[in-house]
């Protein structure tokens, strides 16, 4: 049941957080907050990760609609067994993100993308991206140290 709720908490959280940005904040005007570490600014991704087939807004709804099916599969399969704690977690992570992701592309068209890091400022994310990032490191480092 965890792993269920946090899937929700992430998908609700970045929905509101999509949804007050969308309200509140102009395209491409940006603002710092943190210090400046960190920059708010409403963009519309209709591509993949980077803008990657922007031009091909369907493909990119079928690859994402088709992988997380495949991860919910997996992840439904896995869910009833006892032990891959981490790796369910990760998963949790992963399908939460994509979870909002989806949600944007087949009722917008476009993700809602928010903020920027100082260092990485032409890069712009939402909170179900630095899950879905969050998600992958964990399943890496599991992969990394895995006893053969």
């Amino acid at each position: 049941m965890f792993y269920i709720a946090l899937i929700l908490l992430i998908f609700f959280l970045d929905l509101k957080v999509k949804e007050y940005i969308e309200e509140n904040k102009e395209m491409h005007k940006s603002e710092e907050i943190l210090n400046g570490k960190i920059i708010l600014e409403r963009y519309h991704n209709k591509g993949a990760m980077l803008n990657f087939l922007e031009h091909n807004v369907h493909l990119v709804k079928i690859i994402s609609l088709s992988l997380f099916g495949i991860l919910l599969l997996f992840f439904a399969f896995l869910l009833p067994k006892k032990d891959n704690r981490i790796l369910k977690l990760a998963l949790s992570f992963i399908l939460g993100g994509a979870l909002s992701n989806i949600y944007d592309r087949v009722k917008k068209g476009y993700v809602v993308d928010y903020f920027s890091f100082k260092f990485l400022r032409k890069v712009v994310f939402n909170i179900s991206d630095i899950c879905i990032f969050i998600g992958s490191f964990i399943i890496a480092l599991l992969s990394f140290f895995r006893k053969e």
